[in-house]
This record gives C-alpha cells, sequence and structure tokens, in this order.
C-alpha cells in the first residue's frame, strides 16, 4: 500500500487571507461615513498588512508542496497521451 501525501493546508490560508482582506474593505467603507465595526480597534491598512503575510504563507506552503511532488515524481515514468485523431 501506498503512503499517503501529507494534506495540503495552504488554501486555508488563502481563505484567511481574503475574510481579512475583505474586512479591511468593509472598515475602509464605514470609515468613510465616519464609522467602524464594534469592537474593532485596527486601522484597515493594519487588516491589509495581515492579508499580505498570509498569502506569503500560502504561496511559501504552494512552493513547498510543488517542489515536493517533483522531487517524488522524479523517478516514475510519464504516461505518453495518444496523438490527437481529427
Amino acid at each position: 500500500m501506498a503512503a499517503q501525501r501529507p494534506h495540503y493546508h495552504a488554501p486555508i490560508f488563502l481563505g484567511a487571507a481574503f475574510f481579512v482582506f475583505g474586512i479591511a474593505i468593509l472598515q475602509k467603507v464605514l470609515s468613510l461615513f465616519h464609522t467602524n465595526i464594534p469592537l474593532m480597534y485596527n486601522f484597515p491598512r493594519t487588516l491589509l498588512d495581515w492579508a499580505v503575510a498570509l498569502i506569503m504563507f500560502e504561496i511559501a506552503l504552494s512552493v513547498r508542496q510543488l517542489i515536493e511532488l517533483m522531487i517524488e515524481d522524479r523517478g516514475k515514468p510519464k504516461a505518453v497521451l495518444p496523438p490527437d485523431v481529427n
């Protein structure tokens, strides 16, 4: 039985980054009307910095996963596709 690959968690960071980005946009729009999200004491630029940090983690994990897959598949033969028949 082949060993299972480890779970890929980078989309969690991507989803969290888009959520934080959405909150930052909402906070910026609300600040135009001189109000804010209750119990939120961060500026939108701070939230955008957090979103960028999460996206950087996602990129790093994605590149790491791709490198591991390339190293794992290096010794295996590649599948040959049949030519297209027109």
